[in-house]
């Protein structure tokens, strides 16, 4: 009697499930992708802030003298692509969703192996012809490209401006020339969530308090193997002195970029000049500073430059380097100083081992320098 009801049962939830899976399957094309991202990291000194590789301590500091060793899969990646069929009047709509666990961690002994979700993009997508209008969370028309490296961080507070932005976008993609502007939360990230009072609650910043969106907008150019960007972004934030009255401050920046290519080397360098940039990771992550009565921008140049090497189908080497140099008149750290070059390796058709080497300094005003190098071996399994 026990065993036929254990069968009844075991029928009745498998078919439960294939009616499920029959339900909750999508009419539309979805298509899975990603990488895990497995990391052993070492430092000679300890730098801001854990495994990012921000900026270096101040020599003669205690974390300048302390060495770490790290390792963490928190920066694997998973995304879905979704794709309607074309309607009747030529108009095809996307999706795509992606996220990882870069999102802090649990307030728990046990924290660094249970990293927390992030998501990263989440939009839709109408195209016809050569427009396309974009709705959703996406990267920051100012961003990319990347440096080809192992950083999570890809250069931030080093000369490379990026942030993703929930935002807008309508792009007109001609040939040889495409053109893009957006209006986007104005995300000033002056505050840290935790000081916010409801942790569930969407943060009002400085940003916000604006009262406007962000403009950025894009033009990208090809020459054959060259290819041409220039960008930039205006916004504005109410941030408030020491003594609580409210000041309206602009954040802005221009920016350019050229990717070019001769058989098997590959060179990229980019650029940046502007105010108010740490919600771009740029100043070195100083964006303003106030005293009692005033709030002053702090103005940033920088950029970076690659050169990349493909020796044959399974191996390639990489070198480049960065800088951001803020004026020195209202912060603390004066420049950033990176340099890197790592070698990959494609084991298998979906696994890539890369080595890599970074060196970073970072300059203060009223303290010495500090510096740090790191080695990095990271795993990649890309789906």
């Amino acid at each position: 009697m026990r065993k036929s009801l254990f069968y009844a049962l075991g029928f009745m939830l498998l078919s439960a499930s294939i009616s499920l899976a029959q339900q909750v399957k999508s009419k539309y094309d979805v298509t899975f992708y990603g990488f895990v991202k497995a990391e052993a990291i070492y430092e000679t000194s300890e730098t801001a802030v854990g495994d990012w590789f921000l900026f270096a301590r101040p020599d003669g500091s205690p974390q300048s003298d302390q060495e770490i060793f790290t390792m963490n899969a928190r920066h694997t990646r998973l995304g879905m692509k979704f794709a309607n069929p074309v309607g009747e009047d030529g108009a095809k709509v996307t999706g795509l969703v992606e996220f990882d666990f870069a999102g802090g961690f649990p307030n728990s002994s046990t924290a660094a192996r249970q990293p927390l979700v992030r998501l990263r993009h989440a939009w839709v997508q109408i195209s016809k012809g050569n427009w396309e209008s974009r709705f959703g969370q996406d990267w920051a028309l100012i961003s990319g490209p990347f440096p080809n490296t192992a950083s999570f961080v890809v250069g931030a507070g080093k000369g490379n401006l990026w942030m993703r932005f929930p935002q807008i976008k309508v792009t007109y993609a001609g040939k040889p020339m495409k053109v893009a502007l957006s209006i986007n939360r104005p995300m000033a990230g002056n505050i840290k969530y935790d000081n916010f009072a409801g942790g569930s609650f969407d943060p009002v910043g400085d940003g916000e308090r604006s009262g406007m969106p962000w403009f950025m907008g894009r033009a990208w150019f090809n020459a054959g193997s060259a290819k041409l960007s220039a960008s930039f972004h205006y916004g504005s934030e109410q941030i408030n002195d020491l003594s609580g009255n409210p000041h309206d401050k602009p954040s802005f920046s221009i920016n350019a970029d050229a990717e070019f290519s001769s058989g098997p080397l590959a060179f990229t360098i980019r650029g940046f000049k502007g105010e108010n940039l740490n919600s771009f990771f740029g100043g070195v992550f100083q964006g303003f500073s106030s005293d009692a009565t005033s709030v002053n921008n702090v103005a940033s140049m920088g950029g970076w430059a690659q050169a990349k090497y493909t020796i044959n189908p399974k191996w390639s080497a990489t070198i480049g380097g960065g800088l951001d140099d803020p004026e020195d008149d209202y912060v603390s750290r004066t420049r950033n100083d990176w340099f890197f070059g790592n070698i990959a390796y494609n084991a298998y058709e979906a696994v890539t081992f890369m080595l890599e080497t970074q060196y970073l300094k970072t300059s203060y005003k009223t303290s010495d320098a500090g510096t740090s190098n790191r080695f990095q071996f990271v795993t990649y399994y890309k789906f």
